[in-house]
């Protein structure tokens, strides 16, 4: 056996055994997750207990500085080739936040988004990096876990500050008025449905935009219909609008 293939089997042994320590909280995430995803109520509670599982994660993975290897199970597809496994209490509850923000809130500017979600970003890596070692064999294993795991990290740290700015803002609303122009139903791949409504230019919205909604708010609302638009500051200053 290679010096390189008895490195990357060290890995994978400390990555199972580690991971296998948190295979109640990984139980938990999937839970939650399809709990949040399916039927999201209560919503605030649901969302907060999933933001703060990767971090209860990372905190209680790293109580005895272990290395970030362990956070990334590494196995073999039927045609030899390496597949990175990022714990699930971090990769699940960032794609299911993430998929929920997309579904329930509409963005007012992405650039908004930049500096606090960078700055969680950080903050997320920073307790990384603080409570696990780096990898110290040098191997081409080594790359491919820290790229699957800062991806992931980020993914969850942009959705989560999203999320969250929405989520948890009470600020008072500035009020737009807007006509329907017209109405569509956007069927996926899987049979999902989205429904759209096209309405007037708006406050800073200069052109005519769809704007997906809610099925009940869609067989409520008929074309040539005046409506009321919310557009709110958010919890981190990071606009969002939803329809009355």
């Amino acid at each position: 056996m290679t010096r390189k293939r008895r490195n990357k089997n060290k890995q994978v042994r400390l990555s199972n055994l580690t991971l296998h320590k948190l295979d109640w909280l990984e139980w938990i995430t999937i839970g939650l997750a399809g709990w949040f995803l399916f039927y999201p109520k209560p919503y605030n509670i649901l969302l907060g207990v999933l933001l703060a599982i990767p971090i209860i994660g990372l905190l209680l993975n790293g109580l005895h500085k272990p290395s970030i290897a362990t956070l990334v199970e590494i196995s073999s597809d039927k045609d030899g080739d390496d597949k990175y496994d990022v714990a699930d209490f971090i990769d699940v509850a960032a794609w299911i936040i993430l998929l929920r923000t997309l579904l329930d809130y509409e963005f007012e500017s992405v650039y908004s988004m930049i500096i606090p979600g960078t700055l969680a970003c950080v903050i997320v890596l920073t307790i990384l990096f603080v409570t696990h070692k780096l990898i110290e064999q040098s191997n081409r294993n080594k790359w491919w876990i820290y790229c699957s795991l800062i991806f992931q990290i980020s993914l969850y740290s942009y959705a989560g500050t999203y999320a969250a700015n929405c989520t948890y803002d009470y600020s008072e609303p500035k009020v737009y008025n807007a006509k329907i122009v017209s109405k569509r139903i956007s069927t996926g791949s899987k049979g999902r449905k989205t429904y759209y409504l096209k309405v007037t230019p708006w406050g800073h919205h200069y052109d005519e935009e769809e704007i997906s909604v809610a099925e009940s708010q869609y067989n409520e609302m008929q074309t040539g219909q005046t409506i009321k638009i919310d557009l709110k500051k958010g919890l981190f200053n990071i606009p969002w609008y939803y329809i009355e």
